[in-house]
């Protein structure tokens, strides 16, 4: 047993038996919370893993080119100025 879970057990033998209710809620409270940190972070990795996997790499581009394009193709003309 580690020197800190010690002195949190001599602690917790100090504290009046009336007392014992909101301790253990405390405790129950972070735990919750640890958990629910834990599975956003599990789920933020998984999404993150998955737009990696979705990733690929762009070709080289031509963005003048691919706005004269555009802009025929919508409007009829090229000229976007």
């Amino acid at each position: 047993m580690t020197p800190l879970r010690k002195e949190a057990y001599q602690l917790l033998e100090t504290v009046p038996e009336e007392n014992l209710f909101a301790v253990i809620q405390f405790l129950q409270a972070e735990r919750m919370r640890q958990l629910s940190r834990e599975q956003r972070l599990a789920e933020k990795r998984t999404a993150f893993e998955e737009l990696l996997r979705l990733s690929k790499p762009i070709p080289d581009l031509d963005e003048e080119k691919e706005l004269a394009q555009y802009y025929e193709e919508k409007f009829g003309y090229a000229n976007s100025n």
